[in-house]
């Protein structure tokens, strides 16, 4: 590998549009967009959740969040409830179709990280994975 081909930005890029597009591939005979789903899913990891402690979790600004949220909302995937602690504020909630969207997609969505993985050992995976987080971190 050339010095040039180095690039940590041009490589995390490549990567990543590269594993968009093949999620956005198969999420879209259900409707959704990876970044939809990635948002629905991490919901459902902390169910009650604010639109701001969501955006947060997932990184995005409340912006972004409240648009994916109003597309969730429409196709019955996410509820936003009256948050019994703040009249003001509203706690989501993943509907039982969103559940089940979610346990249809996982396995799809599995496979391709196995595809992704393909050729390394679990020992390279679990290496490469530390390697991510110590980058995230160093530029967070």
């Amino acid at each position: 590998m050339k010095e040039a081909d180095w690039s940590l930005g041009m490589q995390l890029s490549r990567s990543y549009l590269s594993f968009k597009r093949a999620a956005t591939k198969r999420m879209e005979q259900h409707g959704l967009t990876p970044e939809q789903f990635s948002v629905l899913s991490e919901l459902h990891k902390q169910e009650g959740i604010s639109q701001k402690q969501l955006a947060l979790t997932t990184e995005r600004d409340q912006t972004t969040v409240g648009k994916i949220l109003d597309k969730l909302v429409k196709k019955g995937l996410v509820i936003r409830s009256a948050d019994p602690r703040d009249r003001r504020a509203f706690i989501l909630l993943t509907t039982k179709e969103g559940i089940q969207t979610i346990q249809l997609l996982e396995p799809t969505l599995d496979e391709l990280q196995q595809q992704a993985f393909s050729g390394l050992s679990k020992k390279e995976i679990k290496q490469f994975i530390k390697t991510l987080e110590t980058i995230y971190k160093n530029v967070t």
